[in-house]
């Protein structure tokens, strides 16, 4: 029996603290190991108040890693995973807000329980990922509970409930450390007795960083004092944090002693900005431009404290989630109701669209870009052939056109267009299967893009057509 199967024993027998200790184990031989990490975070909050549980910050640092490592694989059921854990940890640290995000983004992914339609792309997608249709329906089980809790949870509290506000984000800020960086903090971690040690974006562990720290900042000798601090008003740094309510973003920056008479803050529908003195005599700037989306200025206000100073944005849309605080600078686009609803997830998007001829999409085929808009009408047609066929009908022949797609035809049984991309996934290679996956789920199913090139640089934006 290996480290991690003697790790889902113990997970199973409810002995948490040595569930922890062999997945630790096993993830110094495997640290990469999305699965190790979902489990882990499970045991994690599940240790009981005796053991010195439930252990929620190293629950969610795993449940980010398994969405972090999913998203660097393009796996779809690694991703989904991680999120549902990320989800379940939220709640039981009594972050409804961030907890309710979490999971509306899972079911945007995994659908209703009727949403399996014929020739849905979607469907068509996922008949050749792992997990099946099976499990994304144990999913929408799951997840049925988990609404209800936290929908339950949010009805009690006021919208000005600490316990509502929303901080988290879609993707995790984590940079995924190396493999040789993770063995060396899991095998520190177990040396250490398995307390937990949770490494940062440099691959360090908690450990790591104090001996390192302890290295470069030796402790003063009694002989040479340290030097005198510099005055409580004196801001050789500033930080800032944000949260949101239901209809409006709140942006709290922490300064002491900002003059009121001499800090600019100005308040615009796409952005924001402010700017103050500091007692070194150097000048602090703040500036977002764009916002993520747009604010009604002439109700938004700011408060300037002894130690912060306090900004409410007042949403023009209520309800909205926002992801970040500074948009990308490309609003939502407008889509002509003629034009195909998948779309380049490049920045080619912000290219005016004409419906007078159809887009043609990024693809790694050596025969370069497929019109799909013509391919989808090649199929129907071959499609009305074929029924034409059955029925002995041999005017066949004059209604053959020559066209270098038309060897599209033969898909398999079922739906031509689902059979379509079936077909089209299951004979591509490993990098436009990722590309195809990864622009697919991070678009929310509205862009697909064949091209890893250019999908693997960063997030894919989600393009929805418009409702003009």
């Amino acid at each position: 029996m290996d480290d991690a199967q003697k790790g889902a024993k113990a997970l199973d027998n409810s002995d948490f603290p040595a569930a922890i200790k062999w997945y630790t184990k096993a993830l110094t031989v495997n640290p990469h190991a999305t699965d190790y990490y979902i489990k882990r975070s499970t045991a994690y909050s599940r240790v009981k108040p005796e053991d010195g549980g439930p252990k929620l910050q190293e629950a969610l640092h795993d449940a980010d890693m398994a969405v972090a490592l999913g998203i660097q694989r393009a796996r779809r059921e690694q991703i989904i995973a991680g999120q549902m854990r990320r989800g379940i940890v939220l709640y039981q640290s009594e972050r409804y807000g961030d907890a309710e995000l979490i999971f509306q983004l899972v079911r945007a992914k995994v659908g209703q329980e009727d949403d399996s339609k014929k020739g849905d792309l979607r469907a068509a997608l996922a008949s050749h990922e792992n997990p099946t249709a099976s499990q994304d329906k144990k999913t929408r089980q799951q997840l049925q509970i988990w609404e209800m809790k936290v929908k339950s949870q949010m009805a009690k509290l006021e919208s000005s409930d600490e316990k509502t506000k929303v901080v988290v984000k879609e993707i995790p800020d984590i940079k995924v450390p190396t493999q040789d960086e993770l063995k060396a903090t899991y095998r520190a971690q177990l040396e250490n007795g398995g307390a937990p040690s949770i490494p940062d974006s440099s691959g360090l562990s908690s450990t790591q960083e104090k001996d390192t720290a302890a290295e470069a900042n030796p402790a003063p000798s009694t002989a040479n004092p340290p030097p005198t601090p510099l005055p409580s008003n004196t801001l050789s740094r500033t930080r800032h944090e944000w949260y949101q309510s239901n209809d409006s973003v709140v942006i709290t920056i922490y300064a002491k002693g900002v003059p009121k008479d001499k800090a600019d803050v100005d308040i615009q529908e796409t952005s924001f900005s402010i700017t103050f003195p500091l007692p070194t005599g150097s000048e602090f700037s703040f500036v977002l431009d764009p916002l993520f989306a747009p604010v009604d200025p002439s109700s938004s206000k700011f408060n300037i404290m002894s130690t912060k100073v306090e900004v409410t944005l007042r949403k023009q849309s209520p309800g909205r989630k926002w992801a970040t605080l500074e948009g990308t600078g490309q609003q939502e686009e407008k889509i002509s109701p003629g034009t195909t609803a998948l779309k380049d997830a490049s920045n080619q998007a912000n290219q005016p669209i004409k419906t007078d001829k159809a887009p043609v999409y990024p693809t790694s085929s050596k025969s370069g870009p497929k019109d799909w808009d013509k391919v989808v009408s090649n199929i129907q047609k071959n499609e009305k052939k074929a029924k034409k066929s059955e029925k002995g009908d041999n005017s066949k022949e004059d209604d053959k056109e020559d066209d270098p797609d038309s060897d599209l035809s033969d898909y398999g049984s079922g739906d031509a267009v689902d059979s379509f991309f079936k077909k089209l996934y299951a004979n591509s290679d490993p990098d436009t299967r990722r590309a195809m996956t990864k622009s697919f789920y991070e678009s929310n199913g509205t862009a697909l893009n064949t091209n890893w090139s250019e999908v693997g640089k960063g997030r894919v934006k989600e393009h929805p057509p418009s409702d003009d």
